[in-house]
């Protein structure tokens, strides 16, 4: 599917007794589509009563309009800052996170199809644009016995994902202060150099007839057109390719989520551990009757989280991203019935 930014993934569903009536609106990640968009086509024979939508944004445009109250839930690949969770205006705001989600660097390099290794000083340099060649000895050192070609990098990035709460903007804003020096109020990652193209399709497409080109692409797209994946280093300095494994091995070194669910998988030091992953966090109000007055949307929203982190949990597998544990899903469950409606 064809996604454009303020597109609306839209379900109607014939008229019945429990929600008649009643619009559910979530809002956020174009990261999430994919897992979003299929529980809502799964949910729909369990109330078919009920109209559930999904305004496709960057995370910080989503998370903006859930906070200005104009949907229920959003989805964002970064927890909220404090100066954005004060405009709740002392409402509590839940963090559930729903899944693992990650975002893979691809690349066209002639005579090197997979295996290319990069740390972290040289994916912030080559999206940074200060380096310039495939040779350049930051690439290099990384990949000892590889003939890397003298080749002009040319660095692509997707239009949509600009937002400082999107996974790789923010990834590359943690691995050198010079994506966010002196723009401490801007909610948007500036790329010095490169060209926006819109959407992982255009992505692989200008990627097969660009050589030297790089780009960051979501993890399921990339393995549904079988892109090369580069290894990224870790926490640990262990170089790990994307893969549901190592995806799983980011929060091996969890017992137990901590309090608010707010945790930054890049930081795991477990060695199997692939860096460039996140949750995918859903943001609901805890009183969601202060927020909308609604009772009815009120639990509707919780039918339908109850149902995602339970029943759902199925869908998330089959759309590429790594379900939670059953551990952490409980915890989520436990959360989710604080939610006061």
């Amino acid at each position: 599917m064809k996604i454009s930014k303020g597109m609306f993934f839209l379900v109607v569903f014939s008229i019945s007794p429990a929600f008649a009536g009643v619009t559910l609106k979530g809002t956020g990640s174009y990261l999430a589509v994919p897992l979003v968009q299929k529980w809502i086509e799964a949910y729909h024979p369990i109330h078919p009563d009920l109209i559930l939508r999904y305004e496709i944004k960057n995370s910080t445009d989503g998370i903006n309009q859930w906070l200005g109250h104009g949907a229920e839930f959003a989805a964002t690949d970064t927890p909220l800052n404090p100066a954005e969770e004060k405009k709740a205006n002392g409402r509590v705001l839940l963090h559930l996170p729903a899944a693992i989600e990650a975002v893979v660097i691809t690349y066209n390099l002639p005579g090197i199809p997979t295996g290319l290794q990069l740390s972290p000083k040289a994916l912030s340099g080559l999206f940074m644009g200060t380096i310039k060649k495939w040779n350049d000895p930051a690439i290099a050192d990384a990949n000892p016995g590889v003939k890397l070609p003298a080749m002009d990098v040319l660095v692509v990035h997707r239009e949509e994902e600009s937002a400082l709460h999107d996974l790789f903007p923010e990834y590359l804003s943690r691995l050198d202060p010079q994506w966010t020096h002196k723009r401490e109020k801007d909610k948007n990652l500036h790329w010095p150099v490169g060209q926006n193209i819109k959407g992982n399709p255009k992505i692989a497409e200008k990627m097969r007839i660009w050589p030297g080109m790089i780009a960051a692409v979501d993890y399921s797209y990339a393995v549904k057109n079988h892109l090369p994946m580069v290894k990224l280093r870790n926490q640990a300095g262990q170089y790990v390719g994307p893969s549901p494994e190592s995806l799983a091995a980011a929060t091996s070194d969890l017992l137990s989520l901590p309090e608010g669910f707010q945790v930054v998988l890049e930081r795991s030091r477990t060695p199997e551990a692939y860096p460039l992953c996140s949750f995918a966090w859903l943001l609901v109000y805890q009183d969601t009757y202060k927020a909308y007055h609604d009772h009815k949307r009120g639990t509707a929203l919780v039918d339908f989280l109850n149902w995602a982190f339970s029943d759902g949990q199925k869908w998330v597998g089959e759309t590429g991203f790594v379900p939670l544990s059953e551990a952490f899903l409980s915890q989520v469950r436990e959360k989710i019935k604080t939610i006061q409606y």
